[in-house]
């Protein structure tokens, strides 16, 4: 599984779907045909990711809106995205696609 620079262009998957409730993010991952349920900040980087986005930009946006340290706030960014990538949620585009 890749490691996710700064640089890295994620977007979400076309192979889902999600829709809100209570504030929080639900999805339902048609290929692999599981229902997850994500807090508010997974929430927010959702919502980031609806367009390609690099992880410096949703690190630099978390850490605007939420108040975390750079190193806990670029830790757990990257742990969120290796699982959404892994679950095929999320996948990784190139700068031509973005």
């Amino acid at each position: 599984m890749p490691s996710f620079q700064l640089e890295t262009i994620v977007v979400r998957s076309p192979e889902q779907i999600s829709g809100e409730l209570d504030g929080r993010v639900v999805l339902l991952s048609i290929e692999n045909g599981e229902y997850y349920d994500i807090n508010t900040v997974g929430s927010r980087i959702w919502a980031l990711l609806g367009k390609p986005v690099t992880v410096a930009v949703l690190i630099d946006q978390l850490l605007a809106e939420f108040e975390v340290d750079r190193e806990t706030c670029e830790r757990d960014v990257r742990e969120l995205l290796e699982k959404l990538l892994a679950d095929k949620l999320v996948r990784i585009v190139s700068p031509g696609e973005a």
